[in-house]
């Protein structure tokens, strides 16, 4: 099981490495990082490129706790997740390689379409960094449920430290209750009870 996890971060970090100059080439290269791609035209490149590094922050973040992400998921998921990851980091590392071949006066950067370039045989081609869409699309339900799950913990966790401060608290206000107003008293009654309503 260990090792799903090992070969996860280890593509994580192969993402955020080959990622990290990608957008900055993409602009020395000429292309339009503001043109919009996606099936509904959600991501600029730009944006495209700082959803995939987002992404693999936040699955290092989830996957920094072993145990707890191996319990969170199933064998299949984490196969899944590995899957995805391979096949990005696979567009990402195809992508640089494209952008290293490039040569200024071999292309000319299409100023309609992301990503996309016609070369000197006058052949229209785009980027493979166009098919990591597809890749972060099948990955963010993984995502979103490994996030839910840790928000749910830390939601836990205060709610366990408000109830240790409310306990000081009362013993603290039966202290002080003759020294209160009926106002005041009210006023800290409703905000206990407000503060046991959120836990």
């Amino acid at each position: 099981m260990a090792k799903s996890i090992t070969s996860i971060n280890s593509l994580l970090v192969g993402l955020k490495t080959v990622n990290n100059s990608l957008l900055i080439k993409l602009q020395q290269l000429g292309f339009n990082t503001s043109l919009s791609l996606g099936s509904e035209q959600e991501y600029t490149v730009k944006s495209l490129v700082n959803a995939i590094d987002t992404l693999a922050i936040q699955f290092l973040t989830i996957t920094a706790n072993r145990n707890q992400f191996i319990q969170r998921t199933s064998y299949n998921e984490r196969m899944e997740i590995e899957s995805c990851l391979n096949s990005l980091l696979s567009c990402l590392q195809q992508t640089k390689m494209e952008l290293a071949d490039l040569q200024v006066a071999d292309y000319k950067c299409d100023p309609n379409l992301a990503l996309f370039y016609t070369s000197e045989k006058d052949e229209h081609r785009s980027l493979k960094l166009l098919d990591t869409v597809h890749f972060i699309d099948l990955i963010k339900p993984y995502c979103r449920m490994l996030e839910m799950i840790i928000a749910q913990e830390r939601i836990h966790a205060l709610s366990a430290v408000l109830e240790t401060l409310l306990s000081k608290e009362n013993t603290a206000i039966t202290e002080k209750d003759n020294e209160l107003t009926e106002e005041q008293s009210n006023a800290l009654e409703l905000s206990q009870y407000l503060i046991r309503q959120a836990m």
